[in-house]
């Protein structure tokens, strides 16, 4: 039997440094607990430990840092006066290491950081080990990281590998990793994806994205939507699974009501049985405690899930928080979204007419527009764009751009002799998008039949010459390496 250590002194520099020193050459079968006498002694001599990694021998390296992750996946209130360090050692150390201590530093700042203020700056690296081979319970952790430093482009990857741990769903590591996956794609992508998620092929989900994801950049959007239409109703019915499994599953109502309409009968019937739980969750009481919850990020998601119950059910809880003056604009463009995912026209119509605050109106006016017939939504949207005030334009041109196809060149083109100057150097903005965006056989068709030659001529000047332009070189995992924005 090993001979006990007797205590050291957490502050004798000297011993601790000759102890990680001799970690080099002591047996296999006593360097686990050699590593862990070090642990035991105190921050300081983990601090030492982190500090000595990059000079260590590979096999005495991936010891300590298994080590220090179990230590701080059972105490990781003890990690507070490591942090800083440990950061820096994520970045600094070799490669190999970086999952185990990122996976040790969220364990920490899980316990510690309330804010999620230290940890938004590690998405970088966050965003590495997603990309790495690394095993899935540290990918899942990666994944935590990810959501609190809002890195956005590491959904197509998330969806990728969800797709890749399907089958694994017996083992529980997988069916946390997928609930992660899709708490993060609820908080980053927002209902539409996770609508997608059972549906990939829903008309209304992806207009919905792409109203939601407006201010993103569009490669993101594109990757997004490609690794999506990957999906199938297998990949469906999983996913409803996991989510009828889920002790609460009510920020995942949007998935389920896109179930219930799915051509595959086995996830409709999936989804019809996890709603009806889901539904006796939803107490009016449980929603007004999580709307009222001192945490922006459950309002947000209470907020969300809302849209997609019934108008009768929570058309007025959702009016009412778009309504509210106080609160984030996030969370009140999320509730005007929310309604809008049910379809509730007259909420929004009211909301557009409080005229309080102005991009709410913006919105509240374009979401409005989507929901009516055609016509009446383009002419409501057109006045609505050539009314708004430059700071607002990108979005009201975003909904103008939602509403219009090529048959409606003619409505614009009206539009814009009608206006004044100011409203007439707006539309020509617009269809200077719209008419390169649409360059093609339609709207060639439907400017011969709507406008005269002058209007056609004019119009033909604003479409710029093609340029042929090289493919981008594809990799499977653009992580870090190729994106420097």
């Amino acid at each position: 039997m090993a001979k006990k250590i007797e205590k050291i002194d957490s502050n004798d520099e000297n011993t601790v440094r000759q102890m990680i020193a001799d970690l080099e050459n002591i047996e296999e079968n006593r360097l686990n607990d050699a590593v862990c006498d070090i642990i035991d002694i105190g921050s300081k001599p983990i601090l030492m430990l982190i500090e000595a990694l990059p000079d260590m021998s590979e096999e005495v390296g991936s010891i300590v840092v298994q080590k220090l992750e179990d230590f701080f996946y059972f105490h990781p209130e003890k990690g507070e006066k490591v942090v800083e360090r440990l950061k820096k050692s994520v970045r600094e150390a070799p490669e190999r290491y970086r999952a185990g201590l990122l996976s040790a530093l969220s364990d920490i700042l899980e316990a510690i950081d309330e804010s999620g203020e230290t940890i938004s700056t590690m998405g970088e690296e966050a965003m590495s080990v997603l990309c790495s081979n690394t095993d899935i319970t540290r990918i899942g952790k990666a994944i935590e990281i990810l959501i609190r430093a809002e890195k956005y482009d590491s959904i197509p990857h998330i969806i990728k590998l969800m797709t890749k741990s399907t089958d694994k769903l017996d083992k529980f590591e997988y069916y946390q990793f997928i609930e992660t996956s899709l708490l993060a794609l609820k908080r980053l992508g927002g209902e539409a994806v996770l609508r997608l998620l059972v549906n990939p092929l829903s008309d209304s989900a992806i207009k919905q994205l792409r109203i939601e994801w407006r201010t993103k950049e569009q490669k993101l959007l594109e990757d997004t939507l490609i690794a999506l239409q990957k999906l199938d109703s297998d990949f469906a019915q999983v996913m409803i699974k996991v989510v009828d499994l889920s002790e609460f599953n009510l920020p995942f109502a949007a998935m389920l009501n896109e179930g219930i309409k799915h051509s595959d009968k086995w996830v409709r019937q999936a989804a019809v049985e996890a709603m009806s739980k889901t539904s006796e969750n939803m107490t009016p009481e449980a929603l007004s405690r999580m709307l009222s919850d001192p945490a922006p990020e459950v309002r947000l998601m209470a907020t969300t899930s809302l849209g997609a119950f019934d108008k009768k059910q929570t058309g007025d809880l959702l009016l009412d928080l778009a309504g509210r003056e106080e609160e984030s604009i996030d969370i009140r463009l999320n509730a005007l979204y929310a309604l809008y995912a049910q379809g509730n026209l007259a909420a929004l119509q009211q909301l557009a007419a409080k005229k309080e605050n102005e991009k709410i109106t913006v919105n509240a006016e374009g979401l409005a527009a989507l929901l009516m017939p055609h016509e009446q939504g383009l002419h409501k949207m057109l006045d609505v764009y050539m009314a708004t005030k430059e700071s607002l334009l990108p979005e009201a041109a975003h909904y103008l751009s939602e509403l219009t196809v090529p048959e409606d060149i003619g409505a614009m083109v009206a539009a814009h002799s009608k206006g004044n100057e100011e409203q007439r150097d707006k539309m020509i903005r617009f269809l200077k998008a719209f008419v390169e965006n649409n360059d093609g056989p339609k709207l060639e068709a439907a400017m011969k039949a709507q406008l005269n030659e002058a209007e056609r001529s004019a119009l033909k000047r604003m479409i710029p010459e093609k340029k042929s332009h090289d493919e981008s070189d594809e990799c499977d995992c653009s992580c870090g390496e190729h994106h420097h924005h």
